[in-house]
């Protein structure tokens, strides 16, 4: 049973590396079309997400962050008030 999967795995391992030659003939005109096309696509597709991931993190992440450095910012005032002679 052993050697049966010893053989598949090696005969799967050899298929698919003489899969990966190096193939040096040129891609024709329609070929990169198509590839830029594709290419094209996908890269639309990804800035819609993050467009929309964008605009759900303004509205609820900013908002709290910049609470957060309100609160910082005047609690560093009060320090500072403090510190001054009267």
């Amino acid at each position: 049973m052993f050697d049966k999967k010893c053989y598949l795995v090696f005969f799967l391992a050899a298929g698919l590396m003489s899969g990966c030659g190096n193939n040096s003939a040129p891609l024709d005109a329609e070929t990169r079309s198509r590839i830029d096309s594709i290419a094209n696509a996908h890269v639309a597709l990804a800035q819609k997400k993050y467009d929309s991931l964008c605009i759900v993190a303004q509205t609820t992440v900013l908002p709290g962050l910049v609470d957060s450095l309100k609160k910082e910012r005047l609690r560093e005032i009060q320090e500072q008030l403090k510190t001054i002679p009267k």
